[in-house]
């Protein structure tokens, strides 16, 4: 199964002094990942999406709709990258995936297995600044949502959010660097840069959305 980056924290530290063991998502800067006891690796398969229609857009939306809908579990899915046209996903569903996976909403596809090691994620960012007065989660996820405190208290205990692909329900959590935040019905946010503050004292906090 695949783990997201807070699972991965907390399987390195566990394991860091104990096992030789190795992290690894199938491509160079991977968000999610498998964890090996003494291997290397191996067992992550890449497929390459060719679009029948030239008036579809691949999404990471639509991709992972598409997938969950073969009733196969988000934990067998590694990182969806929309703009490469490919996904990853644990080696023992291959034939399932190329027999059923035939198509995203309405439009016809085509798989193609290829080898994913050297794909490199690109990542479009629509970049925005915002000043706050500390890094708590209730705090950031309020200017990223553009809503009340009140509101993104609201959205965090509903689990409506997701920090670095994990469901998170603490409020005063606090957010670092190259976090991943997912807003339901708001899309997704990586928070740059944390390290400058204001005049007035307020931290500028510097992070992207996701197009």
């Amino acid at each position: 199964m695949f783990l997201t980056k807070t699972e991965q924290k907390q399987i390195k530290n566990q394991l860091k002094y104990t096992v030789d063991f190795s992290i690894d998502g199938g491509h160079t800067n991977f968000e999610r990942a498998r964890a090996y006891i003494n291997t290397d690796g191996g067992s992550i398969s890449c497929f390459k999406i060719h679009l029948k229609s030239s008036f579809f857009e691949l999404t990471h939306q639509n991709i992972l709709g598409s997938l969950l809908a073969l009733n196969i579990k988000r934990e067998t899915i590694g990182d969806i990258l929309p703009e490469e046209s490919v996904f990853y996903i644990i080696s023992e569903l291959d034939s399932f995936i190329l027999q059923e996976f035939t198509s995203i909403g309405n439009s016809p596809i085509v798989l193609e297995q290829i080898d994913g090691r050297f794909i490199k994620r690109t990542e479009t960012l629509e970049e925005n600044k915002a000043f706050v007065d500390s890094l708590r989660l209730d705090l950031i996820v309020s200017k990223l949502a553009k809503c009340s405190r009140k509101d993104a208290a609201f959205l965090i205990e509903s689990e409506l959010i997701q920090l670095n692909h994990s469901p998170v329900t603490k409020t005063s959590k606090t957010v670092e660097e190259n976090d991943i935040i997912s807003i339901r019905k708001k899309g997704r946010f990586k928070i740059i840069n944390t390290k400058k503050t204001s005049k007035k004292g307020k931290i500028i906090l510097i992070y992207g959305k996701f197009i």
